[in-house]
């Protein structure tokens, strides 16, 4: 699957696709998404009654927003190994602790979903936690998604020190610090909603999880902001 969607992907000219060819270590990491997400189909309940068959179906903005996270994170694996490959004894150390997260991810992700569809939808599913654990499950999922795009962030770091035997061209090196860039607001965030749910938790668990959550909403403002600085200066190599 891998190798014919990457043959239907729009590429940049500038850049030599060094990994078009799936390695086994790819194969591998694909491999470990499709567990996680039948793991979130599995852990969904099982419908044995019309009653059952209902709250299923109450499961499933949980089970889109799940998915939806899982298949960003792997996008971003797509596009890395795409272009440089995992050819490498510490990439392949740094894609089996990124396996290892994406696993250890489905968890809190599914327990998060399914705990804020409950309370934007009304879904009436048992999930059970106290309001004062809430900031700790923020701080959970916080600390593995800081995790996750913190180990992407080395991918990139590695590459960069690398760029001799990758034989990387001026337009490859500058994208290659850029998208470290990007990953830093990536995992900066996350790890910010940690700090500031722990500081404020001391005063107010109910604020400690409003602005939490609230944080993530940096996203959108950071990235815009980057994506128009690296167009502009992406031009410089066309």
């Amino acid at each position: 699957m891998r190798n014919d969607l990457l043959k239907n992907r729009q590429h940049d000219l500038r850049i030599n696709y060094r990994g078009e060819n799936a390695t086994r270590l790819d194969n591998l990491t694909d491999a470990v998404f499709g567990i996680a997400i039948t793991l979130l189909i599995f852990n969904l309940t099982n419908p044995n009654s019309f009653a059952d068959l209902l709250t299923f179906t109450k499961t499933l903005p949980a089970f889109l927003i799940s998915i939806s996270f899982l298949v960003l994170i792997w996008n971003e694996h797509l596009i890395f190994s795409e272009i440089y490959s995992l050819n490498d004894t510490w990439l392949a150390i740094l894609n089996t602790i990124f396996i290892a997260l994406v696993i250890f991810f489905v968890y809190p992700l599914r327990f998060l979903t399914l705990f804020l569809t409950n309370h934007f939808f009304n879904t009436e599913i048992d999930v059970n936690i106290n309001g004062d654990q809430v900031p700790y499950l923020m701080v959970y999922f916080g600390f593995v998604a800081f995790a996750l795009y913190f180990v992407l962030y080395l991918f990139y770091l590695r590459a960069g020190k690398n760029k001799h035997d990758l034989n990387l061209n001026t337009f490859e090196e500058f994208y290659t610090k850029q998208q470290k860039s990007r990953l830093l607001i990536m995992f900066s965030i996350p790890l910010l909603s940690i700090l500031i749910t722990l500081i404020i938790n001391r005063f107010s668990f109910i604020w400690a999880s409003a602005i939490g959550g609230i944080v993530y909403n940096l996203y959108l403002p950071l990235i815009i902001i980057w994506t128009k600085k690296f167009k502009k200066k992406s031009q410089a190599y066309t």
